[in-house]
């Protein structure tokens, strides 16, 4: 077998000194890194551009603010709409801001109102014709006297036309039917029921009770009260009859609250002037003279809970 000489191959395909192969072709990894070269270098001289620019933008592009030129609103040729009344005013002016207009030499005041005419009530129920009219306005105006004789005779033609009133009967209530004998039904009439003894009982324990608290009352002197005693105060009155009266009224009103309880009227004095007090006693402690107000009070009656000191 023969020996083949590898080393004439390998001298052919070994690269040469310019980094290309004995056959000419040029290596991709060369191409590749001028390529990145070229990239670089445009980078830098892109970053070094924006950077001037940034640098310039900044110390000569300082914001600078000033007014617009030229009016802010412009009034439109033909504004249109309503126009607004009382416009070319003297008064105006001074609101604008402008002088006021000077003083007019004369002035001349507006003409008097029309008066109307006073036409005769007897000859206003006709239609003026158009002469007559004209005849009207040429003649004088009529004095009172013509005036009041025209109303007095339309009065007058007025009562006649009216019709006479008829007289009231002197009877006016109808008189009662009386059935007669002849038609059947009972000859008297059923009594109606009694009312239950318990509805009955109880009209008079009402009763008895509104008489019992409206009665006699035990009335307590204001000297006879200790310190400390519970009291609530019903008002405050001009005089002690008033205040009594005002007692019956509430005992009346309330008469299951009221059971009991003792009247005390104490007298007062402020600001020169004498008052009475309208108090109720017979309450154990605060609770209880509480609970009686908010009675009062849901109906709308005064009622303060007060303590003799």
């Amino acid at each position: 077998m023969a020996d083949y000489d590898y080393s004439q191959t390998d001298e052919a395909h070994a690269p040469h000194r310019d980094g290309t192969f004995s056959d000419g072709t040029p290596r991709i990894g060369t191409l590749v890194n001028w390529a990145g070269a070229f990239v670089s270098l445009g980078l830098v001289i892109g970053m070094g551009i924006w950077a001037y620019q940034l640098t310039m933008r900044d110390l000569s592009g300082v914001p600078v603010i000033r007014a617009l030129e030229g009016p802010m609103r412009v009034p439109p040729a033909d504004p249109g709409g309503t126009q607004a009344e009382h416009q070319g005013l003297a008064v105006n002016r001074i609101a604008e801001g402008a002088e006021a207009a000077p003083v007019p030499d004369r002035l001349i005041l507006a003409p008097p109102p029309v008066d109307l005419d006073v036409v005769a009530l007897a000859s206003a129920s006709a239609p003026a014709m158009p002469d007559q009219a004209a005849s009207a306005a040429e003649a004088p105006l009529p004095t009172p006297e013509a005036v009041s004789a025209g109303t007095q005779a339309l009065i007058e033609r007025l009562m006649e036309q009216a019709a006479p009133v008829a007289a009231p009967s002197a009877d006016p209530a109808p008189a009662p039917q009386v059935i007669p004998a002849s038609v059947p039904g009972p000859a008297r009439s059923l009594r109606p029921a009694t009312r239950p003894e318990a509805i009955r009982a109880r009209a008079t324990v009402t009763s008895s009770t509104s008489r019992a608290a409206t009665g006699a009352v035990n009335e307590i002197a204001p000297a006879e009260l200790s310190t400390g005693t519970r009291l609530v105060q019903l008002g405050a009155f001009d005089s002690p009859e008033i205040a009594r009266s005002e007692w019956d009224r509430l005992a009346a009103r309330f008469p299951d609250y009221f059971a009991g309880r003792a009247r005390v009227i104490e007298e007062a004095t402020s600001g020169g002037s004498a008052f009475f007090r309208l108090r109720a006693h017979g309450f154990e402690d605060l609770a209880a003279s509480r609970r009686f107000c908010a009675v009062l009070m849901a109906q709308n009656a005064p009622c303060i809970p007060v303590t003799v000191r």
